[in-house]
């Protein structure tokens, strides 16, 4: 069976080649469903390479950007995410009460959750509850999902405000999983307020905090900070740069698992 990264490397290709790629025929091609395929083609408009067309989707293209590196770091990211992702699903039990974050990164994560029974998904993303209903619904997974309610971000498709403050302090996680936009040793932030409240109630309300980031983003501050290293129990990152020997001693004094998936793990 084809990874999501190569169904969706073979939907880029064709939409190459002919200029548009279709939907129903690449459900047939690879023996997969619609709803599998759209998922795929959703994904590469998150990293802009191709866009929705009706039935189908057409490469977009780059006029702008000359330079033969953009695509290249675009696969690496996803490569990083897809790493990262793989070693975070594999932390949820059975039983389990677990946490969703919004973003790319935490997407990635709900892709991988397979194989698990009796457990409670919680989520203020849309795109990833998506995701997990159609795990569920296909019997791949057992439970139910809880969606946060709230005002919704339109742009990014998930809930905010003091009702989804208000509702999430209601429940307790056994695992939260946490994404940021950058991560130093003094501080994890994010763009917004929004999403560094709510961050910030998930990490407060876990037994086990995990806060996963592409190694690319370890240095760096953001606008809003939300945590410091020292509130998470584990951080998931890539091998994809090399991390500081200052960052990893950080992180053994405080006492957070550092963890670095390899590429080879996936």
């Amino acid at each position: 069976m084809m990874s999501s990264e190569q169904r969706q490397s073979y939907i880029l290709k064709i939409a190459k080649e002919k200029s548009f790629v279709s939907i129903a025929e690449v459900s047939a091609k690879l023996d997969i469903s619609i709803e599998t395929v759209r998922r795929d083609i959703n994904k590469l408009c998150e990293y802009g390479l191709v866009k929705k067309v009706r039935g189908g989707a057409a490469p977009v293209k780059f006029p702008s950007r000359k330079d033969a590196d953009y695509l290249l770091r675009i696969r690496s990211n996803q490569q990083a995410k897809l790493t990262i992702a793989v070693e975070a699903a594999d932390m949820i039990r059975d039983g389990q009460v677990v946490a969703f974050d919004c973003g790319v990164s935490i997407q990635s994560i709900a892709y991988c959750v397979s194989d698990v029974k009796n457990v409670t998904l919680v989520t203020n993303s849309i795109p990833v509850a998506t995701i997990l209903l159609d795990k569920l619904n296909s019997g791949e997974i057992s439970g139910r999902i809880i969606v946060i309610g709230g005002e919704c971000d339109t742009k990014n498709r998930f809930s905010k405000g003091g009702e989804a403050i208000n509702e999430i302090m209601k429940y307790h996680f056994d695992i939260a999983f946490v994404s940021c936009t950058a991560l130093s040793q003094e501080a994890v932030s994010s763009y917004s307020l929004d999403e560094c409240s709510y961050s910030k109630q998930l990490v407060d309300r876990s037994n086990c905090s995990v806060l996963v980031a592409e190694s690319d983003k370890i240095g760096k501050n953001s606008v809003c900070t939300f945590a410091k290293i020292t509130d998470f129990d584990k951080i998931i990152t890539d091998d994809l740069k090399e991390l500081s020997d200052e960052f990893k001693k950080k992180c053994e004094e405080a006492k957070v698992e550092l963890v670095i998936a390899t590429r080879k793990s996936v």
